[in-house]
């Protein structure tokens, strides 16, 4: 089971939606048909296959992409982010995109990058959905204190992944005060979610489906609270900062005030403790690594430059490249793996402690999987060494 039935079930539930329009590239009209059996105001529509892809789309004010291959990773799922970002840019470039399509750091820049190059980019209407992270720092610390976790808002800013996520318990919306030691076992607890799912399914490649469906549905409630004219609607979503929250990372997730223009405010990076400053170091490699593979992507799918005397590589070209309308054939990127390691070392590339430097460099020749288990124990241990 996929996050896409249970997300549409609980937006059927929403009084704020008028209708909803299913897409997937296997037949829909038997799900379509039976959410429309549910005795609540919202329409359902269903559309399956890839002719079908622009009649979903048309019209549409919020588009969520919650498309994944049989695995969550890279390559899997670049492609079909970028066939349905293209829909977009032809059909409704004016509509607010939700991307949850794992892994969320790289999947954000390859549509804002597509976009940009059409000339339909509007920083203020693309978010990455992170509010999964958010659901189990708040259940957890709630769990600690023994509160209602309604009473509690952890805000987690960074990225995603158990490798870039910063669960900032500082600065939880919610009175309380616990010791280091304490801190890096709730820390530990919320980094590991994914990983305790996958152990509880028996799966590796198992997915956080429910919860995972509550978090994007919830983002989406706030973001129709925004845009229909609702003040005040905060969310914790990796957008587009322009490198305001970060050095040198356009791309970073933080809490921001939704509005009806979209993003009206970013809220940055609150107060972080010394503990929470050294996750926050630890992390911004990874983030400004998977941004840079999906630049990188998106820059070797254009088939030549606008000028027709242009000899430079498309990424140091002035001019903005032709993106194909559909992704090539045979996808192939050379970035993720020969090249990561040159882009981390980048001389000017990031200013970090050696201790940093020495983790990043043992893991990252790690396998993906070995690499998202074992990260998070790191971190804290390299956090717990720094302080």
């Amino acid at each position: 089971m996929d996050q896409g039935q249970p997300l549409a079930l609980l937006l059927k539930q929403c009084p704020l939606l008028d209708e909803i329009a299913l897409y997937d590239i296997c037949a829909t009209c038997g799900q379509g048909m039976e959410l429309s059996h549910v005795d609540t105001k919202c329409k359902v529509s269903s559309f399956s296959g890839r002719h079908m892809l622009c009649d979903a789309l048309r019209g549409s004010k919020v588009v969520i992409i919650v498309a994944r291959n049989n695995c969550d990773t890279f390559e899997d799922n670049a492609p079909i982010i970028t066939e349905i970002t293209l829909q977009i840019c032809n059909t409704c470039p004016s509509a607010f995109t939700i991307i949850a399509t794992e892994p969320v750091e790289s999947m954000v820049p390859i549509v804002s990058e597509i976009q940009r190059l059409r000339a339909k980019y509007n920083p203020r209407k693309l978010l990455g959905c992170v509010e999964l992270n958010c659901v189990r720092a708040n259940t957890v610390l709630a769990d600690f204190l023994h509160v209602p976790p309604e009473s509690v808002r952890v805000p987690v800013i960074g990225g995603a992944t158990p490798q870039t996520m910063v669960p900032v318990l500082s600065a939880a919306v919610h009175p309380c005060t616990i010791s280091q030691e304490q801190t890096e076992c709730v820390t530990s607890c919320i980094m590991g979610g994914t990983e305790a799912v996958c152990e509880a399914k028996g799966s590796a490649t198992a997915t956080p489906c429910l919860a995972g469906a509550y978090s994007v549905a919830r983002t989406t409630i706030n973001v129709v609270k925004g845009l229909q004219g609702k003040k005040e609607v905060i969310q914790c979503a990796y957008v587009d900062s322009l490198g305001t929250c970060a050095p040198n990372c356009q791309f970073f997730a933080s809490e921001v005030v939704l509005g009806p223009s979209g993003i009206e405010k970013n809220l940055g990076i609150p107060e972080l403790s010394k503990f929470e400053c050294c996750l926050l170091c630890n992390c911004l490699p990874y983030v400004r690594n998977e941004i840079a593979r999906a630049i990188w992507l998106v820059y070797t799918m254009c088939q030549q430059c606008c000028c027709p005397t242009c000899v430079a590589h498309p990424s140091t070209c002035l001019t903005p490249p032709i993106v194909p309308c559909v992704p090539p054939a045979n996808w192939t990127c050379d970035f993720p793996d020969p090249c990561r390691d040159e882009y981390l070392a980048s001389e000017g590339h990031w200013e970090l402690p050696l201790l940093f430097t020495q983790i990043i460099t043992s893991y990252i020749d790690m396998p993906r999987n070995d690499l998202q288990v074992r990260i998070h124990g790191a971190v804290l241990e390299a956090a717990r060494r720094a302080i």
